[in-house]
């Protein structure tokens, strides 16, 4: 491995306190996202650019407090976010096509979800 650039996950705005949690590629390899706790409980979108640098498409709120995991379904349709210090998992749309994320309205109530993993039946 090569490291060709760096960046933040941050607003360039943000103010307050944060630290990452979690890192992943879309199934398609077109898109990367990461996770924001702290003040910041937000995702900011990658488009992964074909020279392997990244083009920040911008950031959503997880509409939660202490995103720990998320994951991206398999199908890539759907990803879901485990917040610890509100007790449920979102469900976010995830448009193939901009990586964007649209909220589903729909939550999975749990007691401090952390971890995430999709199986096969």
């Amino acid at each position: 491995m090569k490291k060709i650039e760096e960046t933040t996950i941050l607003a360039k705005d943000f103010k307050g306190t944060f630290s990452a949690a979690d890192i992943h590629i879309s199934p398609d390899g077109k898109f990367l996202y990461a996770t924001n706790r702290g003040e910041a409980n937000n995702i900011t979108i990658f488009k992964i650019l074909n020279n392997g640098k990244l083009h920040l498409q911008g950031q959503t709120s997880t509409l939660g407090k202490g995103p720990r995991n998320f994951a991206i379904d398999p199908t890539g349709n759907f990803l879901l976010v485990a917040h610890q210090y509100t007790n449920e998992v979102v469900i976010f749309k995830r448009n193939k096509t901009t990586g964007g994320l649209s909220d589903t309205g729909k939550k999975i109530a749990l007691c401090a979800p952390v971890c995430l993993v999709f199986t096969k039946n």
